[in-house]
């Protein structure tokens, strides 16, 4: 009997120590298993209100979103815009060795002028397809947006469209406007001039946080 009891405590002087926490408990339940134990489902905030805004939005603003969204939203593209036909007018400026400035202006000048012509032209088709297709969006419209915890809601014309800010990748600010970019190739625009200063101030952290930093960079 004596020789079973030793037996039997020096068993549980041998077993594993107790498990302390959640790392502990799911490695014991993967060993006794062999399953990886469910994850628990995070507590999410409610979805609440946080800033709301109505601005009237027409064609100046449509307008205004297409040239900044061309030219500035992306930082690289007015350098590239600026430097490139410098470079090129500096290879077609030199002739067997010889620099001739005025080959260098006038292919500077060339230059220039196309490239503002192709960015005219197509923000004049994008803006002539919008007023194709949907020309009730130019007429100056009251906009109201709200912006939840979790999501934005766009309300015009009776309509409400709700949106997760898992599809925002993109937030930028203009001298008049804030433009939010999302991954299905819709945004949502509204002036600054309608929302005091102090709530922008508030309000520039909070939709920053919002944004999508891994679908941004894919895109």
């Amino acid at each position: 009997m004596k020789e079973e009891m030793k037996e039997n405590t020096q068993a549980i002087e041998d077993a594993a120590p107790a498990v302390d926490n959640d790392e502990d408990i799911d490695a014991y339940i993967r060993e006794l298993t062999g399953k990886t134990p469910a994850k628990k489902a995070e507590k999410k905030e409610p979805d609440v209100e946080h800033f709301r805004v109505t601005s009237q939005i027409g064609e100046d603003d449509h307008k205004a979103f297409i040239y900044y969204s061309t030219l500035l939203r992306y930082k690289w593209v007015l350098p590239a815009f600026i430097l490139t036909p410098l470079v090129f007018a500096l290879f077609f400026a030199f002739v067997d060795g010889k620099f001739y400035s005025g080959n260098f202006v006038f292919a500077l000048v060339v230059l220039y002028v196309a490239i503002t012509l192709i960015v005219v032209i197509r923000c004049q088709r994008w803006l002539s397809k919008i007023r194709k297709n949907n020309p009730k969006s130019l007429h100056l419209t009251d906009t109201t947006l709200a912006f939840l915890t979790h999501s934005v809601v766009n309300m015009k014309n009776g309509n409400h469209i709700k949106v997760s800010y898992d599809h925002l990748i993109g937030v930028s600010e203009s001298r008049k406007r804030f433009i939010l970019y999302f991954d299905n190739g819709k945004s949502m625009v509204f002036r600054k001039e309608d929302m005091p200063i102090e709530v922008q101030e508030q309000f520039r952290p909070f939709i920053q946080s919002k944004v999508h930093k891994t679908k941004m960079f894919k895109k």
